[in-house]
């Protein structure tokens, strides 16, 4: 089997599995209900992940990723029209509300979140990148792209677990105010 051949083994697997946990939850996660369902051998699991927990970390690491590279393009999608994406991105967020919450209950849980939070590490140099195209699109300084993109993290994350959206939607109004009126200095 080829290095390619073998990352998309591991890739598939871990897909299924973050499926698999999306339709179980996180508490009610076994390895045997895992491979009895995606029909993947427990002996083939363990090749490609150390232990159990190794499963489910990189499952969440998978989810997590993927809901983050969505809302993220999503955000640079709409960076022509500010008002519209304040407007909208929480009727995005709520197309993954469901994955947030699990990546959230798994990044914070006592038995897995330290070794996410580790593993999960590279989504720093993540937002650093979309810092940098933020700098291009407004003329903002690193600081301020960082403050952004944090800001809406939280946010979106604040939502996705409280699901107050008139609470998080005000939360937003006040950023895209700051926001407003950085955009604003620059054009003067």
């Amino acid at each position: 089997m080829n290095i390619n051949d073998t990352h998309d083994k591991k890739k598939v697997i871990i897909e299924a599995t973050w499926q698999y946990l999306l339709k179980t939850g996180l508490s009610n996660a076994s390895v045997g209900e895992l491979c009895k369902e995606t029909k993947i051998a427990q002996s083939s699991l363990y090749y490609w992940f150390e232990n159990k927990d190794d499963v489910w970390i990189s499952a969440g690491k998978y989810g997590l990723s993927k809901v983050v590279a969505a809302l993220f393009s999503y955000t640079l999608e709409h960076t022509s029209d500010i008002r519209r994406y304040f407007d909208t991105i929480l009727d995005e967020v709520e197309k993954y509300k469901y994955e947030l919450r699990l990546a959230v209950q798994i990044t914070t849980s006592p038995d897995f979140g330290e070794r996410m939070r580790g593993k999960s590490k590279d989504f720093r140099l993540l937002y650093e990148d979309y810092a940098k195209k933020l700098i291009k699109i407004f003329g903002c300084n690193y600081a301020q792209a960082e403050r952004f993109i944090y800001s809406i993290i939280a946010f979106v994350i604040d939502y996705a677990i409280w699901d107050d959206r008139d609470k998080t939607q005000m939360l937003l109004e006040n950023l895209y105010d700051r926001v407003l009126k950085r955009l604003q200095d620059i054009e003067r």
